[in-house]
């Protein structure tokens, strides 16, 4: 009877710690009321090395589960496998539409402030924040305003000089200007023909930028079946997506380890 009693014990000890284990690479839910309404999707490990924020473009997250067509997030196992800790910022509400007007405005600087102020109170590592195409707004927005609290950024097919009545006035050129105190990590298709992702104003860019350390990944191969401005287009890396998402998981590590 005791026998069995302690086996039984001793199983289901060990499920939990099973279960505990394996939850860590699993999707873990945090709420935080001054980012968001919405839950804030995750995935931890004990192992990561550092800490992504990712920002998607084009309205922004508006669902309750986390789900994209964005290459960012379709491509999330790639961060993780390479021990990232994968944070998703969500728009407020499912309501909101994430306008160039909202992603530079200091409401929302205050949200990606506070999701950043709990990702320091769980772990300790090197927080890096990724923008893909109108996410690279509030990415250059925040890196200018709050360099202090950040190891580094990616801005993913971003936005820069363009003819775009919408976008002309929030390119990287305006944003940020010639001057970074962070580490800047430049992701472009050479054949991205989004009117407001020129990639010749992102070359320009790049050679024009101060920055503490800087590098710039370039494309030509993939796919472009969708939008011009979409995920299924070079735009958005169709068909490179896991080797985009490797190499920028590849320098991120490369800077994490000159820290």
């Amino acid at each position: 009877m005791y026998k069995n009693f302690f086996l039984k014990s001793f199983i289901l000890c060990l499920s939990t710690v099973i279960f505990v284990s394996s939850s860590s690479a699993n999707d873990i839910i945090i709420k935080i009321k001054e980012t968001s309404n919405l839950p804030i999707h995750a995935y931890e490990s004990r192992e990561s090395v550092a800490n992504i924020m990712v920002m998607i473009g084009g309205k922004g997250l508006k669902n309750k589960n986390g789900k994209s067509r964005n290459f960012l997030v379709r491509k999330k196992e790639v961060f993780i496998d390479g021990l990232m800790n994968f944070y998703l910022l969500p728009n407020y509400t499912k309501k909101e539409k994430a306008s160039y007007e909202i992603r530079v405005s200091d409401e929302r600087m205050q949200r990606v402030l506070a999701l950043i102020k709990k990702i320091k109170e769980r772990n300790g590592r090197p927080i890096f924040i990724v923008g893909f195409s109108r996410g690279s707004v509030d990415v250059g927005q925040f890196a200018k305003k709050h360099p202090d609290q950040i190891s580094g950024i990616v801005l993913a097919s971003g936005i820069y000089t363009n003819n775009s009545r919408k976008a002309e006035f929030y390119s990287m050129q305006m944003i940020i200007g010639n001057t970074l105190e962070t580490p800047t990590l430049l992701v472009h298709h050479s054949d991205d023909i989004c009117i407001a992702t020129p990639f010749e104003y992102a070359e320009e860019f790049y050679t024009n930028l101060n920055a503490p350390s800087k590098k710039f990944l370039s494309y030509s191969e993939g796919l472009s079946s969708g939008g011009e401005c979409g995920p299924l287009n070079h735009h958005g890396f169709e068909g490179i997506g896991k080797k985009v998402a490797s190499e920028i998981t590849s320098w991120i590590r490369d800077t994490v380890k000159m820290e």
